[in-house]
């Protein structure tokens, strides 16, 4: 089997249509698609046993429990046949040709990572990779995002990971962990300058919500921590020379979860509780960072968004205002 296509559920009923057809429409069909229901309330899981039984390149695992997205991608990982692995969230959906044209480009050398380019939707813009001749190091200093479903990926990587690494709770900060295990085991990564994924940007999986609590910092920061201190035990051990790197990566989700808290916070004693929350921690980098460039962005933010006569308020573009700007 060539491909296996992995893809984890969590309360989507009435929110796979477009993947599950995405799917059964490929043009290539030497694949399977595994379904992880990640303890699903909400008949998900029902949904997958009827779609599974009609289907026989489809199969799905449930767990009896929520174990979180990192756990769910580990286990479709340890079931995997195939000799590559693609990711695909159950609210995002592929173009019918994705895995031919991803087969073309691994037997064209037999890379060990494969990059594409992505829509986003409902929006319709594209996203292209980047090009850079050192993926981890490209990763880790913030210059792109590190979603692993934007990759397709040679199953040794895959059975790599199963074998040196271990599922963790974790839903915030995964695709991190996983992009610096994934670029620290591949050798060779090709780029492949074509759309081939759409990304649901506005609803489901996809979307953040919109109203932060003290509750929810905690839950994020739990995450991204764990997330931490896994990727930087493993570039200890595997890819020392990445270590300032790996560390860096991991302010940067720090600064990451204390932004989006932030600027969703519902009044300022809010927001500064949430600076406290990080300095109390040991994180006296990321304090500083929201003392100094967060709070006036937040009374930007918060102005051009709540009065008309701000609208034209200029906002620094965040994916290039959250990584640190000095150079290791």
């Amino acid at each position: 089997m060539y491909f296996s296509v992995l893809v984890p559920v969590y309360n989507q009923a009435g929110k796979m249509d477009a993947c599950v057809k995405s799917l059964k429409d490929q043009t290539f069909t030497d694949f399977e698609a595994i379904f992880v229901d990640d303890g699903s309330t909400d008949g998900s899981g029902e949904f997958l046993d009827e779609l599974c039984a009609s289907d026989e390149r489809f199969s799905v695992y449930h767990h009896d429990e929520n174990r979180s997205l990192l756990a769910a991608r580990f286990t479709g990982m340890s079931h995997a046949a195939g000799s590559h692995i693609v990711f695909l969230d159950s609210d995002d959906f592929l173009e019918t040709t994705a895995l031919e044209k991803l087969k073309a480009a691994f037997d064209d050398g037999e890379p060990d990572i494969v990059r594409f380019g992505l829509i986003l939707e409902p929006f319709g813009v594209p996203m292209m990779p980047i090009e850079t001749d050192d993926f981890l190091r490209t990763y880790m200093e913030g210059k792109f995002p590190p979603a692993i479903w934007k990759n397709a990926y040679s199953a040794e990587i895959i059975k790599k990971t199963v074998e040196v690494c271990e599922p963790f709770y974790c839903n915030m900060g995964e695709d991190s962990f996983f992009s610096g295990v994934f670029f620290g085991l591949a050798k060779t990564v090709k780029r492949l300058p074509e759309t081939l994924y759409h990304y649901d940007a506005a609803s489901g999986m996809s979307q953040s919500g919109a109203v932060s609590t003290t509750e929810k910092l905690i839950r994020d920061y739990d995450s991204a921590h764990a997330s931490g201190e896994h990727l930087l035990g493993f570039i200890k051990k595997y890819k020392s020379g990445y270590t300032a790197l790996a560390e860096r990566a991991v302010r940067h989700m720090y600064r990451f979860i204390l932004c989006r808290n932030m600027l969703n916070a519902k009044d300022f004693l809010d927001a500064v509780s949430y600076l406290e929350f990080f300095k109390e921690r040991g994180h006296i980098e990321v304090y500083e960072f929201g003392c100094r460039e967060l709070i006036p962005y937040k009374v930007k933010y918060d102005l051009k968004k709540s009065d008309p006569q701000f609208a034209d308020i200029a906002l620094e573009d965040l994916t290039t205002f959250l990584p640190e700007k000095e150079e290791l």
